[in-house]
């Protein structure tokens, strides 16, 4: 009897049945994972185009930064420079301040006369004066060295500005001083034509000297100071004006005669007038005699204008003759 076969086949795979198995294998891993390598393409281009447009936008950015840190830089300059201008106009302001109250100090009037020269201003386009002839009567004893030199610097000035004014201008000086002193007691220049013969004129008023010793009396002789000035040959239609400069009155037994000039100049005509120009010097503040009452006197009779001296002798000169 044949004894039966006991194996068992479990499993029989030729190399072909292998080679079928792999290929279906690898196709159906193909078909699962399609889908998912196109999503990375797309991912992979989509990367790509924002890194793009990040790069873009940073370059951009940094442009935004570079340009806005110069306008901050610029601003800083410009508010540094601001700064400076307003601490320059700040110290201009201080300056022009102190000075003010420097000029207002040393002068009370400051303000005032600085009013009545606008006012004058105003008022000189209603005047037409065609010729003018200016006298200045001028003391010139020792307490007046100042004034005298100041007159000197301030001549040209005065001129100039009246020529402006006056198409024909003619200037004369009378220098006086005390007949006890010595000496000459008036020395005079006569009407000068200022647009021939200014040099005349500046000469003259140089050259003048104020006397080395003062007398025993306070008065002087102004009244022949004043006579010599109204003897001078005056054009009949010109503007004829004379100012007297000084600190000290005529002598007592002069005032009257000295007076009675001044009225009978000023009343001859309405273009004739006196004014006086007081200088408030140190010997009249510790001898004056009345002084200051009698240049105000002589200038009401000569229906003129009576200042003191206490700014630019310039502008006391220029409102004595343009507010007649």
């Amino acid at each position: 009897m044949k004894r039966p076969n006991r194996e068992v086949s479990i499993f029989t795979l030729s190399a072909l049945d292998v080679l079928a198995m792999a290929t279906g294998t690898f196709v159906l891993l193909v078909v699962i994972m399609m889908p998912y390598y196109r999503m990375t393409a797309d991912a992979n281009a989509a990367i790509d185009d924002i890194r793009e447009a990040t790069e873009t936008e940073t370059a951009e950015a940094e442009e935004i930064e570079r340009v806005a840190a110069a306008d901050a830089a610029a601003a800083e300059d410009v508010m540094a420079e601001a700064e400076a201008i307003r601490a320059a106009a700040a110290e201009l302001r201080a300056a022009a301040l102190a000075l003010i109250q420097e000029a207002d100090a040393v002068d009370g009037r400051a303000g005032d006369d600085n009013r009545r020269v606008a006012e004058l201003e105003s008022r000189i386009e209603l005047r037409v004066i065609k010729e003018m002839d200016l006298v200045f009567v001028v003391d010139t004893t020792a307490s007046m060295a100042g004034v005298l030199r100041e007159l000197t610097d301030s001549m040209e000035g005065i001129v100039r500005i009246l020529e402006r004014l006056v198409p024909s201008l003619r200037v004369g000086v009378v220098a006086y001083r005390d007949r006890e002193l010595g000496g000459w007691v008036t020395q005079a220049l006569p009407l000068t034509a200022t647009d021939s013969g200014f040099f005349r004129v500046q000469d003259f008023v140089a050259r003048l000297q104020v006397s080395r010793v003062g007398g025993t009396s306070v008065h002087e002789d102004l009244d022949r100071g004043l006579a010599e000035a109204l003897a001078m040959p005056f054009r009949t239609g010109a503007k004829q004006t004379i100012i007297v400069i000084g600190d000290a009155a005529a002598h007592r037994p002069q005032q009257a005669y000295a007076l009675g000039l001044a009225r009978r100049f000023s009343a001859a005509s309405n273009r004739q007038s006196i004014s006086t120009l007081f200088v408030p010097t140190q010997a009249w503040r510790e001898f004056g005699e009345g002084d200051r009452e009698f240049f105000e006197q002589l200038a009401r009779a000569g229906g003129g204008q009576f200042n003191d001296l206490r700014g630019a002798l310039i502008e006391s000169v220029l409102l004595s003759v343009l507010e007649e």
